[in-house]
Formats: C-alpha cells, sequence, structure tokens
C-alpha cells in the first residue's frame, strides 16, 4: 500500500519579519500569531491531523537544533533533516526524496512551507483527505491553489484549466507579478495564488529532478546520504534555487487542486497585518499602544512593560524589539531585506 510521507521546509531565515526575525531565531520558531504557538508547532499539530508522527520529516538548518528539541521535544530526531548549506528549497527537496526512496520507493511526498497560517482547519483537512484518497500520483505533480482575494504581488499565480472533478491541468506559474499583472489575472479567472505546497509520488520528483534540474540531481548521485561531508559536498556543488523555479515552472504533467479555505502565506508584516484583529480605524495594536489619528497601521512589540503613543500616521509598520526599532511605510515592507543587508556589509551582525 502507497503510503504517504510530509516533509516540512524550516530551514528559511525569515528575513522579511526583522527585526523580530533573527538568524538564529527566525520567524518559523516564534509565536508571531500570538495563539500560543509557534508557526512550525501550528504546521505539525496540523499535519498530525492526517499523519503520523513517523510518517512526518523537517527540514531545518542545524543552527535550530536547541530551538527544534525545545518547541518539538516528542518529534523523532532521526526525522530532522539537516541541511549543512542554504540553498533555497530545491535541493533539500530532493534530499529528503533521496533519503525516503531508500526504504519507501512507493511513497508519495507532501511538500510544505512552515510558515502557513490556516484559520480554520476543517475544510484544509477535508480536502487534503480527498486528495490523498483520490488523486493518481503515478505521473503528475501536483500543487494547491487558493482563489486569488485581491491583487497580490508576493504570491505566485497558476494558470489552469477550469473542469470538472478534484483536480485540473495547470497551464503556466508565473511568480510575483507586476501589480498590473496580478489585476489581469484576477480578471481572467483562470488564476489561483500558488500555495506552495506539492504533492508527488517519489518517483516522478526523482525523474523531474533528473530532466528539470540534473545540475542538481548529479550532485547527490553516488554519494552516501549517511556520510555528512558527502552530503555537504553535494550541497556545495549545486545552486541555490526553488523547487519553484527548478522543477514547477518546467516540468509537465502538473495538476492544481483548488482550496476552498481561508490561506495565508505569512512572507512578512504586510501579512501578520492582514490576518491580525484590527481597531476601529484598521490598526493591529500588538503591545501598550494608544493611538491618535493613526490608520492602517500594525504595531508590534515584543516588550510589553513599554508604552507607545503614535499620532498622525497611516499605512505604517511600527516594529519594536529589545534592541531595534523600524519606522515605514508598508508600502516599503520590501526594503526591510535592504536594511538587513546593509546592515550585514556593515559588520552589524548582532542585530541580524
Amino acid at each position: 500500500m502507497t503510503q504517504l510521507h510530509a516533509l516540512i521546509l524550516a530551514g528559511g531565515s525569515g528575513t522579511r519579519f526583522w527585526p523580530a526575525s533573527r538568524a538564529a531565531h527566525p520567524k518559523q520558531f516564534l509565536d508571531i500569531l500570538g495563539r500560543g504557538k509557534t508557526l512550525l508547532q501550528a504546521t505539525v499539530d496540523r499535519i498530525q491531523k492526517l499523519l503520523p508522527l513517523d510518517r512526518i520529516w523537517i527540514a531545518a538548518n542545524p543552527q535550530h537544533a536547541d530551538l527544534l528539541a525545545l518547541q518539538l521535544p516528542a518529534f523523532p530526531k532521526g526525522q530532522i533533516l539537516f541541511e549543512p548549506l542554504a540553498r533555497n528549497t530545491a535541493p533539500p527537496i530532493l534530499w529528503a526524496a533521496l533519503h525516503l526512496v531508500r526504504t519507501d520507493p512507493e511513497a508519495v511526498l507532501w511538500i510544505l512551507p512552515a510558515d502557513h497560517y490556516i484559520p480554520d482547519e476543517g475544510p484544509f483537512i477535508d480536502l487534503m483527505r480527498q486528495v490523498f484518497a483520490t488523486c493518481d500520483f503515478s505521473d503528475a505533480i501536483f500543487t494547491v491553489g487558493i482563489k486569488p482575494r485581491y491583487p497580490h504581488t508576493g504570491y505566485g499565480y497558476i494558470q489552469y484549466v477550469p473542469g470538472p472533478g478534484l483536480c485540473h491541468p495547470v497551464k503556466t506559474f508565473t511568480e510575483k507579478p507586476s501589480r498590473e499583472l496580478a489585476e489581469l489575472f484576477l480578471q481572467s479567472g483562470d488564476f489561483l495564488w500558488n500555495s506552495g505546497m506539492f504533492i508527488a509520488s517519489l518517483s516522478v520528483i526523482l525523474r523531474a529532478f533528473q530532466k528539470e534540474a540534473p545540475e542538481v540531481y548529479e550532485a547527490f548521485q553516488d554519494i552516501s546520504l549517511d556520510d555528512p561531508e558527502a552530503v555537504r559536498s553535494a550541497f556545495q556543488r549545486v545552486p541555490a534555487i526553488s523547487f519553484d523555479y527548478a522543477i514547477m515552472e518546467k516540468y509537465h504533467p502538473v495538476k492544481v487542486v483548488e482550496g476552498h479555505f481561508a490561506w495565508w502565506d505569512l512572507g512578512g508584516w504586510k501579512a501578520l497585518h492582514e490576518v491580525s484583529p484590527h481597531d476601529e480605524h484598521g490598526n493591529t495594536l500588538r503591545g501598550q499602544v494608544y493611538t491618535q489619528a493613526v490608520r492602517d497601521t500594525l504595531f508590534f512589540s515584543a516588550q510589553p512593560h513599554k508604552l507607545i503613543i503614535a499620532q498622525g500616521l497611516e499605512g505604517y509598520l511600527i516594529l519594536d524589539t529589545e534592541d531595534a526599532l523600524v519606522i515605514l511605510p508598508q508600502s516599503e515592507e520590501q526594503s526591510l531585506r535592504e536594511w538587513v543587508q546593509r546592515l550585514r556589509t556593515e559588520g552589524k551582525l548582532r542585530y541580524l
């Protein structure tokens, strides 16, 4: 009987949630939503509604081994794959597939990030049960698409062929379009947001890498996957490339399942503002905050003892941690990465 395994991608640095997210403690290990669970803990709990722990795997940065042990004390240590070098998502996915194929060659792998927010998990669980029970994984790679709510420019878009049934053929993938293009996608009605969740048999994943990303595939051939130095050498030889770019934009056939459930990719502060409670003026107030004539602004304070008073702002991010204060328009959120790079260039690593 074909078994399903899940791979949680938890190796990211979380730069877009700086200054709360740091290299030693990135966003997936933060309770960024203030709900009593970190994003990673919530993801593991969600998957456990469909799979036992012994079929859940985590790809992570070895720098975070202590955090993993602290936040997931019951998680089997042998099912954490520590990436020796950060190389985006394609290399660790291939490594995990090669690791699993030795003991369960007929398995299907469900790949998903550690930073999704799904407030009502019932419809999500029901849909995934249908997918795993009815879809034919012998040839295609499957992804989950979300009906766009507005022309978001930070998500990838999937153009598909609508029709009856659960699964639909995919025509194109477009990563992070311009505002104008995103608006056209919404008007056309045949585009979905790319959730970043993928499902495929191990044999299909390996065939896709061999065909579409040979430079990644060949680096892992003829090495001992249990030899840390051999794996490190393989990671050194491959490019840093996402699974989307390396495989999904080129492989055929790809099918999409439309998800009719509330979903957010918590990629940055604007996304947190969107999913968080608001006051009557559209502000999110995390901390001891007093406002006057302030609208559509996110206040995030990691210091509950500190009083924040603001007046005359609209559309801002106010981010306050123990050693950093960031104030910038939400429209300039992407500049956080530039600031992080500037701090790195200037050697101010204590803030990163």
